[in-house]
């Protein structure tokens, strides 16, 4: 009997310190108001997150579950704002948690005043600096051209 009480003991302890684990961690920013978010660093370390004198630890914030259960994933979303005749064209870089995916990790929208691409991905810190910014910088430029070339003179 007495083995049976330490084999409930030990699962008890097993699958109570498989939930104790942390959440997901994403940078969570906007460069509009924070020029750190331009660039927070990819790879980091425990000492870092828990300094807040560091960009890590000012940055990179727990991402709970949502009102609906969902489990978070990291987006980073680059923004080419569109300016008008009195505010040239700018970018601004959002990097926070998500919950409804996309079904491919990187993809571009636009809407009315902007143009976006948006990337997603799964691990702590995943959304700092940009995983794909060679194409990323390719599509935001390419919407500024395309507007340069359809504006009227």
């Amino acid at each position: 009997m007495a083995t049976s009480g330490f084999i409930r003991l030990t699962l008890i302890v097993v699958i109570g310190g498989a939930s104790l684990g942390h959440a997901l961690r994403c940078y969570q920013c906007n460069s509009n108001d924070n020029s750190e978010c331009r660039a927070p660093p990819k790879s980091f370390n425990e000492s870092e997150y828990g300094d807040n004198r560091t960009v890590v630890g000012r940055l990179l914030k727990e991402c709970p579950r949502d009102d609906e259960g969902r489990d978070p994933f990291c987006r980073s979303m680059f923004v080419l704002v569109l300016g008008g005749k009195n505010q040239p064209d700018h970018t601004r870089i959002l990097r926070e948690c998500g919950y409804v995916r996309h079904h491919r990790p990187c993809y571009s929208v636009e809407n009315g005043g902007h143009e976006e691409v948006v990337c997603q991905c799964p691990t702590d810190g995943c959304n700092g600096s940009a995983q794909h910014s060679a194409s990323i910088v390719a599509l935001l430029s390419a919407g500024v051209v395309l507007r340069l070339l359809t504006a009227p003179f």
